[in-house]
């Protein structure tokens, strides 16, 4: 299965588009220091799909960085809740 994220940097957010999972999240860990340098949100609104490894990610960023996620679609949003993770991350 072929997948992909795509990361760009506006401003003081950082946006991510496509799938965040096992396959995927070395693209990110391989630069998280130089992308969330000055970065307070994590715009997640255009993933597609994030597994459990992604969600990991995610909170390691968030707590790390100081940053919150936005735009967070209602089935990542029942992941993070199953975790009892959305204290740490959710704006």
């Amino acid at each position: 299965m072929l997948t992909s994220i795509s990361i760009e940097k506006q401003a003081r957010t950082l946006y991510l588009d496509g799938i965040l999972d096992c396959n995927t999240l070395a693209q990110i860990w391989s630069q998280h220091s130089k992308l969330l340098t000055n970065i307070d949100n994590i715009d997640v609104a255009k993933l597609n799909r994030v597994d459990s490894s992604g969600l990991a990610l995610l909170t390691y960023l968030c707590i790390k960085y100081n940053t919150k996620l936005t735009g967070v679609s209602l089935q990542l949003t029942t992941l993070i809740e199953l975790y009892d993770l959305d204290p740490v991350i959710l704006v």
